[in-house]
C-alpha cells in the first residue's frame, strides 16, 4: 500500500502534503532556518522589539531655569508669572482711567484724549511682553574643557577691550570663559551676554537681546503715568468749570466739594499714577545715564567704588547708537532643533 509523505499520489489522485514541506514549516515556526542541513533553533517566545526612539528637542533637554511655551517657540524666565502680575498692575488702573476721566474728556474736550489713552497702555503691554518672552542673550553651555579640568588653564585671564585689559573668568557651570560683559544669572542659571540685571517685574533677565525693549517698556510707562496724571487733573478742572457754569447767577458758593466728589475716579488714578511714576521715572533716569555712559546695571554697582576706566565708553552719540541702532543679534541656539534621543515614558 502506498505511503504518504514521499511526494506520491494517494486516494484516487488527491494530492498528499509533502512531509519535507511540513517539517520545514515546523522549523520556520520554531525559528529554524528551514534549509536542509541547517540548524533549527527553538524559541519559546518571540523576541521583544525595542520601543521606538523619540527624538528630544533642545528645549526639552534644557538645563537652565527658563520656561518654554508653544513647543519651544516662546522662551520666558523662571518667574514668568510675574509678567502676568505686572500686566494686571497696568491693566486694572488703565481700565478705570479710560472708563471715567478719559471718557469725560472725550465727551467734553476732544476725542484725541481717548485715542491716546488707548494707544499708550497697548504700547506699554507690548514692550513688556516682548521683553519677557524673548531669549535675553543666553550663551549655550559647552562640554567641560579637559585642559581646564586637568589644571592646564587658569581660572581667569585678561583680554584687551578697546585697548584696555579686562578680566574674564571660566564658568564652571557652562564650561567656557565668559565673554566680556557676560555674567551668569543665578536665577535663570545661564550665562547671559551683556548681562544687565534680573528684573522681577518682567520675570526674566535683561541682557543683550531684550535690553532695548526693556528700555521702551520703562520709558513708555513713565510717559503713560505722566499722561494719566495730567488728564486726571484736567478732568477735575473741566468738571469744576462745568459746575460753575451751571450755578444760578447769584449763587456764590464753592463748587469744589461737588467737583471732588464727582471726580473721585480721576483722583484715585492720578494718585496711583503718581506713586508708580516715582519708581519708573527714577528707573528711566537711571537707564538714561547708563545708556549715555555705555554701562550695565551690573557693571555700575560692581565697579562704582573702584578706580576703573570704563573700556566700553565711546562717547555719548556712539553709546546711544550702540543701544538704539545696532541690530539685535540672532539667538545662539535653536530651541526646536533635535536634541538627544530618549525612550518614551
Amino acid at each position: 500500500r502506498p505511503r504518504l509523505g514521499r511526494g506520491r499520489m494517494a486516494d484516487g489522485g488527491r494530492h498528499a502534503v509533502p512531509a519535507a514541506q511540513a517539517n520545514m514549516d515546523v522549523e520556520l515556526a520554531r525559528g529554524g532556518s528551514g534549509v536542509d542541513g541547517g540548524t533549527a533553533v527553538r524559541r519559546d517566545a518571540p523576541s521583544a522589539q525595542a520601543p521606538p526612539v523619540k527624538r528630544m528637542r533642545v528645549y526639552e533637554a534644557w538645563e537652565g531655569n527658563e520656561v518654554f511655551f508653544c513647543g519651544g517657540r516662546i522662551m520666558a524666565g523662571p518667574n514668568w508669572k510675574a509678567t502676568l502680575g505686572t500686566t494686571l498692575v497696568v491693566a486694572i488702573p488703565t481700565a478705570l482711567f479710560i472708563a471715567f476721566p478719559s471718557v469725560y474728556l472725550m465727551q467734553n474736550v476732544s476725542v484725541a484724549f481717548m485715542v491716546i489713552s488707548c494707544v499708550l497702555p497697548v504700547l506699554v503691554l507690548t514692550w513688556l511682553w516682548m521683553t519677557a518672552t524673548v531669549d535675553p542673550g543666553v550663551i549655550p553651555r559647552q562640554q567641560p574643557d579637559q585642559e581646564y579640568v586637568m589644571g592646564m588653564k587658569p581660572r581667569s585671564k585678561e583680554v584687551l577691550v578697546n585697548g584696555q585689559r579686562v578680566m574674564i573668568r571660566y564658568n564652571d557651570t557652562c564650561h567656557f570663559y565668559q565673554p566680556p560683559r557676560a555674567h551668569h544669572c543665578s536665577i535663570n542659571d545661564n550665562c547671559i551676554e551683556r548681562f544687565d540685571h534680573h528684573c522681577p517685574w518682567v520675570g526674566t533677565t535683561i541682557g543683550k537681546r531684550n535690553y532695548r525693549t526693556f528700555l521702551l517698556f520703562v520709558y513708555v510707562t513713565t510717559v503713560f503715568c505722566l499722561y494719566v496724571i495730567g488728564c486726571s487733573i484736567a478732568a477735575i478742572f473741566v468738571r469744576e468749570k462745568e459746575l460753575s457754569d451751571e450755578r444760578s447767577p447769584g449763587d456764590q458758593s464753592s463748587v469744589w466739594p461737588a467737583t471732588l466728589v464727582d471726580s473721585a475716579p480721576a483722583i484715585v488714578v492720578a494718585a496711583y499714577a503718581f506713586l508708580f511714576s516715582l519708581f519708573v521715572g527714577g528707573l528711566s533716569n537711571f537707564h538714561c545715564y547708563l545708556v549715555g555712559t555705555n554701562q550695565t546695571t551690573y557693571e555700575k554697582f560692581r565697579y562704582s567704588q573702584k578706580d576703573r576706566t570704563n573700556p566700553y565708553d565711546r562717547g555719548l552719540l556712539r553709546n546711544c547708537f550702540e543701544v538704539w541702532c545696532t541690530p539685535t543679534p540672532p539667538p545662539q541656539f535653536d530651541a526646536r532643533a533635535p536634541g538627544p534621543a530618549r525612550l518614551p515614558p
